[in-house]
């Protein structure tokens, strides 16, 4: 997917870079902060996700993913949302939201309902997105993390989120991560999956992953 402005990715890599480096300073204890950083055959990637809990119901949210091609511009993707997130009962949480994506600014808004255990998380969500037009938007997340011995865990982590409006399927992606994790680190093969217009223009990239849960 091109990005006709370039003006907007500079912008969103000196984003990443400053709020990546000022993330755990500024916020301290009640923040958690997830970067994944991918390696692949056809380009390298940041994701990062971060949590800042302002009580027992609302939790501010940030996420970044940004993928960049070794040799050109033409597919660059970057994704940065804001999210404040409030929880209702029954594991239920709605979020309201905005931040840019190719191809410029975006507001959203959906609920989630979320089960979690000792080794597993799963998110549904389902709400509307406005970028140029309103599209149904939905996501899913499974993470599965076993324990594989006394210092070592297994990971499973799948993905997926998918836009439609009334004429087409617009904008989706599934990303998978499997490998292993030792206390805060965790690292493995990963794969990227990014589809636009109706799926026929699509990517892929597989290659390592880095996570590190701080």
């Amino acid at each position: 997917m091109k990005i006709n402005n370039h003006r907007q990715m500079v912008f969103a890599r000196f984003f990443i870079f400053l709020f990546g480096l000022f993330t755990l300073s500024v916020f301290g204890q009640s923040t958690t902060y997830t970067p994944d950083m991918m390696l692949g055959h056809r380009s390298y990637g940041y994701t990062h996700t971060v949590s800042h809990k302002l009580s027992d119901k609302l939790t501010l949210q940030n996420l970044v993913l940004f993928d960049a091609e070794y040799e050109e511009d033409t597919h660059n993707i970057f994704f940065i949302r804001n999210t404040l997130a409030y929880q209702l009962p029954k594991n239920f949480v709605l979020n309201a939201g905005f931040g840019v994506k190719n191809p410029g600014k975006f507001a959203s808004v959906y609920l989630q309902y979320q089960v979690k255990r000792k080794d597993f998380i799963g998110v549904y969500g389902i709400g509307t997105t406005y970028q140029k037009g309103f599209t149904l938007e939905q996501s899913l997340l499974l993470e599965y993390t076993p324990k594989l011995t006394q210092e070592w865990e297994g990971v499973f982590r799948f993905s997926a989120v998918g836009n439609v409006n009334r004429h087409e399927y617009t904008r989706g992606f599934q990303h998978l991560r499997l490998g292993v994790k030792r206390e805060k680190v965790a690292l493995g093969f990963a794969a990227n999956f990014e589809q636009f217009a109706m799926s026929w223009n699509h990517l892929e990239n597989y290659g390592l992953f880095v996570k590190i849960n701080v």
